[in-house]
């Protein structure tokens, strides 16, 4: 899952931060908003990935020589943070084209033809939304309290 936003109710704010500030002090502003955004996707995405009580019986194969050493809901990758323009993002979770040691998790997530998608990927992101709303709040407040106070 890419952490995009879009502000919601803080249109004010963006447009006073945004006038403010340079472009090298949007771009510090946001990769910090995404860096203080991913443990909290990584958080609730990790508590909606299934998990065995026996580790053995996870990853394919179940016991076979690709067994997993650890439950994917314990490693759930998060990306390099990418600039473009003034915008950060990063990726937090699998995609289809994963090939880690938890690729599996992508059945899960999207389904197949033997089970139904549990999609809990992009759900994260969204059960999350609230919480990164408040970060950009907080990291674009402080900026004007400290540049323009």
């Amino acid at each position: 899952m890419r952490i995009e936003m879009e502000f919601e109710g803080l249109e004010e704010l963006v447009k006073a931060f945004e006038k403010a500030a340079s472009d090298d002090a949007i771009r510090a502003t946001n990769k910090k908003i995404v860096e203080r955004a991913q443990p909290i996707v990584k958080r609730i995405m990790s508590g909606k990935v299934p998990k065995s009580a026996d580790i053995s019986k996870s990853g394919r194969g179940f016991g076979s020589k690709s067994s997993v050493s650890s439950h994917a809901a314990d490693s759930v990758p998060i990306g390099k943070i990418s600039i473009k323009d003034t915008g950060a993002s990063a990726e937090v979770g699998w995609d289809k084209s994963d090939r880690s040691e938890h690729f599996y998790v992508k059945f899960i997530n999207w389904g197949t033809i033997y089970q139904p998608p549990r999609e809990f990927i992009f759900a994260s992101g969204r059960e999350a939304d609230g919480e990164l709303q408040k970060i950009a709040e907080q990291e674009y407040q402080s900026f004007l309290d400290n540049t323009v106070g």
